[in-house]
Formats: structure tokens, C-alpha cells, sequence
């Protein structure tokens, strides 16, 4: 991660915002200081707004973040709980008064002007509702999940290729240009805010991970389609602590919670019957990762109550 680029960013305050670019923070203000750095040195020629939603961190975090208020210009709001993913996102929302809302993580770094590109693109296509951008880690290699297909009935059953290869072949291209998928990465969600707005934003009851999925499927289901931009990329370091049993676990929590939210109950419970048969064999060979996961596919009802919130 770079150093703080040590410029002061103060801006007139404006009537007309293009984009609200919202940001969620957890313990981790270097990696959210750099984000804000990096936003300021590349984004020109649109008016902007900087939300730091802090969900929680501890007191010398919060202080960091303070003190670099000093040096640029952006919203602190502290929420006296940890909302998570999709409940910091959302708060962060609700002060935000752009046209256009850029959720970005706190581990992202901008490297060119990519939100001038994502506004223009996006005022071009009324039906985009959502834009996703290519990823790449500090060493420059692309993430393999920039952008994928739902993880529904049909990707368990007939078809569980990689994103690139499944999309190659749908389009017969080398996909080089903006195409649309079911879903794209979390870690960077360009919303146009009415269609954001029409789909019932981020959902506040999942923790962490599918927010996407979820979100994307209640855009689909209002008309809008969610696109992924390879024309402009940026560096997502991305945690280092997903190999934690709670967060394994919390994909599943997450997971069964988006498909009973999103489908039939009977389209649910033959899902959850197909995880059962999986994470049961599984469980055989590796219970530390999988017998966790098992269990909460087994006992079904209402996920959320594994949840790492409810736990917390």
C-alpha cells in the first residue's frame, strides 16, 4: 500500500453532486486513508463527495481517521454499532446526495480517473443499473471474481465455470468490452442512485458476503441490468483473514439467507439439500472447513441467527 500522498484536498461545497462515493471502514484506517488519497489524486473533472461510515473501530483508529480530516475533505459518520457490509454501506447512503453512488472498499486504491469513465458510461445506458470494475492486486494480476454468475440451482448442478471461460463462451468474445453479468464484485459497486433507491438498497440483515448477489438479483427483477467495465481498473489488497472459520461460516449464513430471500421455498429447500450432500462429504475429509457449514445447511430455518452479528 503507498504512503498518504500528502496533498490537502478542500473543495467548495457545490448544489449539484454527480457521485457519492461511500466507504466502510472496520479497524483499518491506513488501508481507508489510502483510499481517500488515491480517490483525490485521480477523480477531476465531476463533483464528488467523500462518506466514511466507521463501523465501530477501535478509539486510536477512529482518532486516525479524524486527524486526516485536517488534510481532506470528507464525511465522518460513527456508528455506535458494527453494522457490517451492508448496514455501514447503507448508512453511508442515507447522507450521500449524489446521482451516483460508489461503494468502494476501504482496500481500494483508484489508479486513473475510473469514476469520470463509470459516470459517462453510465449516463449512456439507461438500463445499467449497476457497473463493476476490473480488479487487481498490488502485484497487477486480475482477481478471478471481478465479476461472475449467480450461484444458484443451475451453477451447482450443470454449470460451474470459471467467470471468464462461462462469459467468453455466452458472448463468443474476448470480452474486452463493457458486457453485462449477474453480478460483480463487491468491492466496487458503481449504483446509479434512483436505481439503487428502486431495488431497496444494500440489505442492513446480511453481515458480510452475497450482498452483491442480493442486490443484483433485486435490480434484475426491477429492470435494470448490472454491467462489468474492463476499460478501467484499480488495486484491491483485499483482507488477509479470509481463511477464519467464523468468516467461512458466514458465507454459508449469508448464502442460504440470499436464496430463501430471493426464491421459492421449494427452489430453497432442494438448494439447501444439495449443500447438505456437499459440505456432508466434505466434513469427511475436512471438518475444520466444512462440518460448520454442514450443520447450519442441516438445521435450515432462519440462517441469520449463525450469523456473526447475532453471535456478537
Amino acid at each position: 500500500m503507498s504512503q498518504s500522498l500528502g496533498f490537502i484536498y478542500f473543495y467548495p461545497k457545490i448544489n449539484y453532486m454527480d457521485v457519492s462515493i461511500i466507504i466502510v471502514n472496520f479497524n483499518s484506517s491506513g488501508y481507508t486513508i489510502n483510499c481517500i488519497d488515491s480517490i483525490y489524486k485521480f477523480t477531476k473533472d465531476l463533483n464528488f463527495e467523500i462518506i466514511v461510515v466507521d463501523n465501530q473501530s477501535k478509539p486510536e483508529d477512529v482518532k486516525t481517521l479524524e486527524s486526516h480530516l485536517k488534510i481532506a475533505d470528507f464525511t465522518l459518520i460513527k456508528s455506535k454499532e458494527n453494522l457490517g457490509f451492508g448496514g455501514g454501506n447503507d448508512l453511508g447512503y442515507q447522507h450521500a446526495s449524489g446521482n451516483h453512488l460508489a461503494f468502494v472498499n476501504n482496500d481500494a486504491e483508484l489508479t486513473e480517473n475510473s469514476l469520470l469513465q463509470l459516470l459517462h458510461y453510465s449516463q449512456s445506458q439507461p438500463k445499467v443499473g449497476c457497473i463493476g470494475l476490473k480488479q487487481v492486486n498490488e502485484d497487477g494480476h486480475p482477481f478471478k471474481y471481478s465479476f461472475r454468475q449467480f450461484i444458484d440451482l443451475k451453477y451447482h448442478l450443470f454449470d460451474q465455470k470459471k467467470p471468464v471461460k462461462y462469459y467468453s463462451n455466452l458472448y463468443n468474445s474476448d470480452l474486452s468490452e463493457p458486457f453485462t453479468v449477474d453480478l460483480v464484485s463487491g468491492a466496487f459497486m458503481f449504483f446509479k442512485t434512483e436505481a439503487y433507491k428502486k431495488c431497496g438498497g444494500f440489505d442492513p440483515k446480511i453481515f458480510l458476503f452475497y450482498e452483491e448477489m442480493d442486490i443484483c438479483l433485486r435490480l434484475k427483477k426491477q429492470g435494470y441490468i448490472t454491467q462489468y467495465y474492463p476499460k478501467s481498473t484499480f488495486i484491491h489488497y483485499m483482507g488477509k483473514s479470509s481463511g477464519n472459520v467464523a468468516l467461512k461460516r458466514e458465507f454459508t449464513v449469508s448464502y442460504l439467507y440470499v436464496i430463501k430471500k430471493n426464491y421459492s421455498t421449494l427452489y430453497y429447500q432442494f438448494l439447501r439439500f444439495i449443500l447438505i450432500l456437499k459440505y456432508g462429504i466434505k466434513s469427511i475429509f475436512k471438518p475444520k472447513k466444512h462440518l460448520i457449514p454442514f450443520k447450519i445447511a442441516l438445521k435450515g430455518g432462519d440462517s441469520l441467527r449463525f450469523s456473526m452479528r447475532a453471535k456478537g
